[in-house]
């Protein structure tokens, strides 16, 4: 398992759609090139707050007070999303360029 930092980082999180497999379903994340976040969970929940970029992985904060920090770590030929506090993993299923799903356009 590779902590993915840097160059690479920025190349994977920056301006980027993450789908997300999570309970077995597909989730998403934008990342905007503004520090807006967007996601739609598994369950259809929409969250939308801030994001920014660290050196080895990116923090949210929902609008509501819900936060996380997340790293990226290549394994297994993928992507695997691990919470700071390695109490979460969630495997990555695509990244896309821009905002594919049109998260920041959603109510």
């Amino acid at each position: 398992m590779i902590l993915i930092t840097g160059d690479m980082l920025r190349l994977l999180t920056v301006g980027r759609t993450h789908m997300l497999e999570r309970n077995g379903r597909p989730a998403f994340v934008y990342l905007g090139e503004d520090g807006a976040g967007h996601m739609r969970l598994d369950d259809g929940t929409a969250l939308s707050g801030r994001w920014r970029l660290k050196e080895d992985g990116y923090a949210t904060e929902w609008d509501g007070g819900r936060k996380g920090e997340w790293q990226l770590h290549e394994e297994d030929g993928g992507i695997g999303y691990v919470s700071r506090d390695g109490a979460q993993r969630l495997k990555m299923l695509g990244i896309f360029f821009g905002d594919s799903e049109k998260l920041a356009s959603r109510p």
